[in-house]
C-alpha cells in the first residue's frame, strides 16, 4: 500500500489527520509524511493530533492513548483507571457544582465506556442542570480546582462488620441486623482467632489476623459466595442500595477481615482483593464501579474477656 492509497482511504472514512505543515496522514502514520512532526492518538476519542498540539483538537483531552494499557506492558495507566479519573467523585444520584453560576446539577447516568474507536464521545455522563431542569449528555472530565461536591448518594453496597458480644450497645449502627439485605454469621461455624493468645489482642489491622482468617478452611469460599448473593441482587428490579453484616464473636477478627476481603472484591479492587485470595471474584465486578462503604462496628472495641 502506497501513502497516496493510504490516504486516500482515510480521507473516505474521515479518519485522515492534519500536520500544521498542511500535509494530510493516514490515522497509522504515528509522524507526518512530508516534514516528519511525530503525532499521538487520543486516549478519548481516538483523534491522531500532531505532537505541536498539547491537547486534542477533536474533544480537547490531552491524554495520549499510549498512557492506557495494561502494565505489564510498559503503560502507565489502564483504561480504567483512566476513565476513574475523567469521572472523579461523581456517582449517579449525586449533587455536583462545576463551580460557576448556575452549574449545579444532578448525574442522572455513567457510561464509562469504552466505545469503539471512532465513536464519540468514549465515555459520557448525563445530567440534569438544576437552573433550567435541561438532561445533557457529555464527557467533560472531573476537574478538582473548580468541580467540587454538594450531596453524594448512599453506597452502593454497605458493608458492616460487628461482633454480637457487643449488641445492646448504642450507636448508629445498634440495629444494622435488622436493616441487613444479607447477614454473614461466622461465629460457629468457623475458628475463632481470639483463642490463640498471640492473636487475640490484636485486629484485623494486622497482616497475622487476616492471614489466620482467609487461611482458615471455608472462608475464602464464603466470602466469594456472598459477592454472588450480591451480584444477584444487583440484578433485581431495585438493585441497590445493599447492606451486608458480616457477625463473629468480638468483631475484631473474623467479621472484620471478611468485611474487608468482600470489599475489596465487591469494589472491583483486583489487586488487593488478590491479597486476600479473591483475584478471580473481584474480575466479576471490575466494570460495575459501585461504590462501596466499609463500616467496622466494633473492630477498635477492647477485647471482651471469655
Amino acid at each position: 500500500m502506497s501513502y497516496e492509497t493510504d490516504l486516500a482511504a482515510a480521507k473516505k472514512a474521515k479518519r485522515a489527520w492534519g500536520c500544521v505543515c498542511g500535509a494530510d496522514n493516514p490515522p497509522g502514520y504515528d509522524a507526518c509524511h512530508d516534514c516528519q512532526r511525530p503525532s499521538w492518538t487520543c486516549a478519548a476519542c481516538g483523534t491522531v493530533n500532531t505532537s505541536a498540539r498539547s491537547d486534542c483538537g477533536e474533544c480537547a483531552n490531552s491524554m495520549p492513548a499510549e498512557l492506557l494499557g495494561d502494565r505489564d506492558e510498559g503503560f502507565e495507566m489502564t483504561w480504567e483507571e483512566w476513565i476513574a479519573t475523567q469521572i472523579g467523585p461523581r456517582r449517579v444520584g449525586g449533587r455536583y457544582d462545576h463551580g460557576y453560576d448556575g452549574s449545579a446539577y444532578e448525574v442522572l447516568a455513567l457510561d464509562p465506556g469504552p466505545r469503539p474507536l471512532g465513536t464519540w464521545p468514549v465515555w459520557q455522563v448525563t445530567v440534569r442542570w438544576d437552573k433550567d431542569g435541561r438532561t445533557t449528555s457529555h464527557c467533560t472530565g472531573w476537574d478538582a480546582r473548580c468541580d467540587r461536591v454538594i450531596a453524594q448518594p448512599p453506597a452502593d453496597v454497605t458493608i458492616v462488620s460487628l461482633g454480637r458480644l457487643h449488641d445492646g450497645q448504642d450507636g448508629p449502627h445498634a440495629d444494622i441486623l435488622q436493616r441487613a439485605t444479607i447477614a454473614l454469621d461466622l461465629r460457629f461455624a468457623f475458628r475463632d482467632p481470639h483463642i490463640n493468645p498471640g492473636l487475640r489482642g490484636l485486629t484485623a489491622h494486622d497482616q497475622a489476623v487476616r492471614d489466620t482468617v482467609m487461611g482458615t478452611p471455608g472462608v475464602r469460599e464464603v466470602v466469594a459466595a456472598t459477592a454472588l448473593q450480591i451480584k444477584g441482587y444487583l440484578h433485581g428490579p431495585t438493585p441497590a442500595p445493599l447492606t451486608v453484616v458480616t457477625q463473629c464473636a468480638g468483631g475484631r477478627h473474623r467479621a472484620a477481615t471478611t468485611a474487608m476481603a468482600l470489599a475489596a472484591v465487591v469494589s472491583g479492587d483486583v489487586d488487593q482483593a488478590r491479597e486476600y485470595g479473591l483475584a478471580v471474584s473481584a474480575q466479576a465486578f471490575t466494570r460495575r464501579r459501585l461504590t462501596v462503604e466499609l463500616i467496622h462496628r466494633d473492630l477498635d472495641r477492647p477485647v471482651v474477656n471469655r
